[in-house]
């Protein structure tokens, strides 16, 4: 593992991304540059737009309440020679396309450590239906739950028969209460669905 002249490691922060998470990931990705020992660190920022291009970022801007993403020079990872040497990456990217396995798995290709889980914990953890299912059969407790996809019929009535009301509404693969309602009765069941099918198909 390199070290440049200071001793200190390069470390890389990955931030932004292309799901609703995006404000969310740039904030934390702010509160973890603020927080990193300078001493012991040199902070590398990586900043993926919406559009799911990817920018060296030198600094972080304020719009508004908004932690918003500097974009400088784009990253082109087909390029060996073009590459940051980097020691470590912390992935800080919310919900799909970063925090469900894919990036992590794009890291592991590349033989670059990073912090957080591997593919398959970051993969299951984001899945929601998945988790459930397997703390379910692995003996833990849980809290009762019912899965839909978005081609399928909403049954209310049988629905409140299995959960009880109020009850709560999520999409499988977001976080960060992104797509999330509580429903005490019909109408605000059907609202909290439509809103959450905006987010994921299940």
């Amino acid at each position: 593992m390199r070290k440049n002249n200071m001793d200190k490691l390069n470390f890389a922060i990955i931030f932004g991304g292309q799901s609703a998470e995006h404000e969310v990931s740039i904030k934390s990705a702010k509160n973890i540059f603020e927080a990193l020992d300078k001493e012991k660190y040199d902070p590398i920022l990586i900043g993926i737009d919406k559009n799911g291009d990817w920018y060296r970022s030198h600094d972080f801007s304020f719009s508004g309440n908004k932690v918003v993403l500097v974009k400088n020079e784009i990253v082109d990872l087909s390029d060996p020679e073009k590459r940051e040497k980097i020691d470590v990456v912390f992935p800080v990217l919310h919900g799909p396309f970063g925090e469900d396995g894919t990036v992590q798995g794009l890291l592991k290709l590349a033989n670059v450590p990073f912090v957080g889980a591997g593919v398959l914990g970051s993969a299951v953890g984001m899945d929601k239906d998945v988790m459930k299912r397997l703390l379910r059969d692995g003996g833990l407790p849980i809290g009762k739950f019912l899965v839909f996809r978005k081609s399928e019929k909403l049954d209310f009535d049988g629905i409140v028969k299995e959960l009880g009301l109020p009850l709560f509404i999520k999409p499988a693969n977001l976080g960060s209460s992104v797509g999330i309602s509580k429903a005490r009765n019909e109408e605000e069941f059907l609202a909290g669905a439509e809103e959450a099918f905006k987010h994921d198909r299940k």
